[in-house]
């Protein structure tokens, strides 16, 4: 992947009908080649469906993954991919990457469980990061917001782009203001780009969006209504000052340091 790097996210209204899923990402993927994205991102669980009402058809998802990824193949697009993953008996949140030619080059079990996801998910159990062309990306999922510590080691570990994917719908919408203030200080207090994709359906906790290293937006999607935002990033934007500025050595002593990691 290039920079100045051209990002598409699809918020879309997620359902548990995996084949219609599939088709609206399919088009989603079409609508965003056309507008010269060179990377698409859609919300949590977008091709799963989140939370599976009942237990998957495994066969029909693999099948519904299948189509997807030659249609970004098709049209020659980078996809960031929310959706449901299986390792046995076991079930993850996952984000996936796919390069263009439908190979998997990026992985991301969601870390921070809510709700109803322990009845049906087990947790990630990591923070990686990976070098894509001239980027060095990370991955988080929804709730993942909430806890700055994952982004700020994502960042130290070299990120200059995270992608985020919600789920974040359907009750609570005083959270709007809390939520996407939480998206602007993640980019900002670690001088990183961010795009953040969430699920459509009404009402939203939180737009999609994607920020710029300062925190401001660069696309902001309409409220509790499917739709595409488009932006352009260059990596020459992201900043290293807060990172310059902190304390560690304050955090470093014992007493502080128990804190942080209790």
């Amino acid at each position: 992947m290039r920079s100045p790097l051209k990002v598409a996210g699809f918020q879309m209204a997620t359902t548990f009908d995996v084949a219609c899923n599939a088709g609206k990402i399919i088009g989603a993927v079409g609508e965003a080649a056309d507008a010269g994205a060179d990377l698409l991102v859609t919300p949590e669980c977008a091709l799963s469906g989140y939370v599976p009402e009942a237990e998957l058809d495994f066969d029909q998802l693999t099948d519904a993954h299948e189509r997807v990824l030659a249609a970004a193949a098709r049209h020659g697009i980078w996809l960031a991919l929310g959706t449901t993953r299986r390792e046995g008996n076991r079930w993850f949140n996952t984000a996936l990457l796919f390069s263009p030619e439908g190979e998997e080059r990026a992985r991301y079990d969601k870390s921070h469980l809510i709700g109803e996801d322990f009845d049906a998910f087990l947790p990630g159990d990591g923070l990686p990061v990976f070098a894509l062309g001239e980027w060095t990306i990370g991955l988080q999922i929804c709730f993942d917001m909430r806890f700055p510590e994952s982004w700020r080691i994502l960042r130290r570990k070299g990120a200059e782009l995270v992608l985020h994917l919600s789920n974040a719908s359907r009750s609570a919408a005083w959270k709007v203001p809390v939520l996407e203030g939480a998206i602007r200080g993640r980019a900002s207090e670690n001088g990183m780009f961010v795009v953040s994709v969430n699920d459509a359906r009404v009402p939203q906790m939180m737009v999609s969006a994607i920020c710029d290293p300062d925190g401001c937006d660069l696309a902001r999607a309409p409220a509790n209504q499917e739709t595409m935002i488009l932006a352009e990033l260059d990596r020459t934007a992201v900043k290293a000052d807060f990172l310059a500025a902190r304390r560690a050595d304050l955090w470093a002593r014992p007493e502080n340091r128990d804190l942080l990691l209790s």
